[in-house]
């Protein structure tokens, strides 16, 4: 690739000729991830109906609460011993509750061998829960269980040293359908903190385009979610142990689809197949709503700018929501991120980091499909006073792309200063990275 380029022109620059090959198969596997995603959502809603429904039970609200609480009271003791930080305790209970309702299901389906709908269906709500709480329970204690040197046992797992993802770490990914990928998360994304070498990273789109959007997914998240990209990123840094974890952890995932398979293909298919088609599409959700808001950039590197806050209430898993501060202290512990929001509320509001209120992931991804600036600007937690019409301005402002072509001709210019002072250019990888 030519130095001459600040943001790479392919995905962590795949060969032109591959990539020309793989858009075509990745729209095609768009439509399948589209369809798992969408009967996922169907159960996931009806599940969400039932819950609302009981929850108007005279009650019913309150037992739940008890239930919940007295589960991990009795889980505590175990999470002081076993556990490095006894505060990771959650992370213990959604492993235990995962492996408790999907766990049997699963055995129930091996030991039945012929397709059962009501397990298959049994599954996907285990896993994936009422408006997706499961899936978003799991999904946050993993990617806590990711940021652990070693995992968040004591006895740290020999699985790490090997492909990169603790055992864990694992355990929650596969029913997922997610290829483990604790490495790349960690050491790429957290890196380069959704800059222009971050294979992450969304800056040149329209973040309420649902065109934009398929776009992404075609053309970038199958090559993170296949781990090309970030093996193409840690092969460039000639990290060599990184780059094979990458490689591994699509090894295990293949052996573990081919062991299946060679069991009972049906099998396979609705309890691997569908759900990493599910999850390629959470994954893009995730990756586009998380870091949303580059337009007008300055620098492309600022990212408390493009990086949202989501005080999400009622239920905020391990304090997901506050993922500028996770940016800004990858190994600190969830626990201490809202005391950490309160302290970098001046950084942030320098760089003018968006903040909404009571709104989810999911949320917010919704509303900017459909363009709802208008609900959306009553949810925008500003930093000064505005008004509702200013907020609404600002955020069409904020969705459109990055502006990369601004940003390319600053890099080039930098790049000439040294030929025209007669100095040796600096030495530079094929991602285009000093």
């Amino acid at each position: 690739m030519s130095s001459d380029f600040l943001y790479p022109p392919r995905p962590a620059n795949v060969g032109r000729g591959f990539h020309c090959l793989a858009v075509p198969l990745f729209s095609l596997l768009l439509v399948f991830n589209t369809a798992a995603i969408a009967l996922i959502l169907a159960l996931s809603c009806t599940l969400q109906a039932g819950r609302w429904l009981l929850a108007r039970l005279p009650g019913m609200t309150a037992l739940g609460g008890w239930l919940v609480a007295s589960y991990h009271r009795l889980l505590q003791p175990l999470a002081n011993r076993l556990l490095k930080d006894p505060r990771d305790e959650p992370i213990l209970a959604a492993a235990i509750s995962l492996g408790l309702t999907a766990g049997p299901v699963f055995i129930a389906q091996l030991w039945l061998k012929e397709i059962s709908w009501p397990l298959v269906l049994s599954f996907y709500a285990c896993v994936y829960g009422p408006n997706i709480r499961g899936f978003v329970r799991s999904f946050s204690a993993m990617h806590q269980e990711g940021h652990v040197p070693g995992g968040i046992f004591k006895r740290s797992s020999l699985l790490d040293r090997w492909v990169g993802n603790s055992f864990l770490y694992m355990f929650f990914a596969i029913p997922m359908g997610l290829i483990p990928h604790a490495a790349a998360h960690l050491q790429q994304h957290h890196r380069e903190n959704a800059g222009p070498l971050d294979v992450y990273a969304t800056a040149r789109y329209d973040h309420a385009s649902a065109w934009d959007f398929a776009v992404y997914m075609v053309r970038e998240v199958m090559y993170q979610q296949f781990m090309v990209s970030p093996w193409l990123y840690f092969k460039s840094k000639h990290k060599r142990s990184q780059a094979r974890a990458m490689v591994l952890g699509n090894l295990v995932h293949l052996a573990l689809l081919v062991a299946l398979a060679l069991y009972s293909l049906p099998i396979a298919v609705l309890y691997m197949l569908v759900p990493w088609c599910a999850s390629n599409f959470m994954m893009g959700v995730i990756h586009w709503s998380q870091h949303a808001f580059y337009g007008g950039q300055e620098d492309p590197k600022d990212w408390m700018y493009n990086t949202v806050t989501l005080l999400e209430k009622p239920v905020n898993i391990l304090n997901e929501g506050y993922h500028a501060c996770h940016h800004h202290w990858a190994v600190g512990h969830w626990s201490e991120s809202p005391e950490l929001f309160e302290r970098l509320k001046p950084e942030l509001a320098a760089a003018g980091s968006m903040v909404f209120r009571d709104l989810s992931v999911f949320d917010l991804f919704v509303l900017l499909m459909l363009r709802r600036f208008d609900t959306l600007a009553h949810k925008l937690d500003w930093w000064e006073p505005l008004s509702h019409a200013q907020k609404v301005q600002l955020l069409r402002r904020r969705v459109l792309p990055a502006p990369i072509a601004a940003h390319e001709d600053a890099h080039r210019q930098r790049l000439a200063k040294p030929r025209q002072a007669h100095q040796p250019q600096p030495a530079r990888s094929v991602l285009g990275q000093p």
